[in-house]
């Protein structure tokens, strides 16, 4: 399975200034502004201190914008169900055999996951888009040779 894309401000691959500052540019214009990241009002307040913790503890890294509030919203809505969930078995060990229980709990997780890493709303799919966009701004040799020799 191939790694995934990652921000040109933390990956660890050499680029040179010129491809790490193209990079960087792309990723900063499918960002978009980040000035409306604020809960969604339909969050509960569990939900919603979810997502300002998300928000919080991601604004030095400067990679979320204001499309990122769609993914964020759902990642606290599970992230919130799972810790219901989870709270539940706590208090009662026995829910651990209730299957409908635990296919939800998985179900949840599995959406996390897919919020995260699918969607194209999050940082990694950012980073991959800019990963394609920097790819096809590289121009082959080979074919320009070919084109231009008259």
């Amino acid at each position: 399975m191939a790694r995934p894309a990652m921000s040109a401000k933390v990956t660890a691959k050499h680029l040179t200034n010129d491809e790490k500052n193209i990079k960087i540019d792309t990723e900063n214009k499918l960002k978009g502004d980040a000035d409306e990241l604020i809960p969604p009002s339909y969050l509960s307040d569990v939900q919603a201190k979810i997502f300002e913790y998300i928000v919080r503890n991601l604004e030095s890294s400067e990679i979320l914008g204001n499309l990122d509030i769609f993914v964020l919203s759902d990642c606290s809505i599970c992230i919130d169900r799972m810790q219901s969930i989870e709270k539940q078995i706590n208090d009662e060990p026995e829910l651990l055999s209730n299957s409908s229980l635990i296919a939800t709990k998985d179900r949840y997780a599995k959406n996390f996951q897919r919020y995260c890493n699918e969607l194209c709303l999050s940082p990694q799919a950012r980073a991959k888009i800019a990963n394609l966009n920097l790819q096809a701004d590289d121009k082959n040799p080979l074919l320009e040779g070919l084109l231009n020799d008259d």
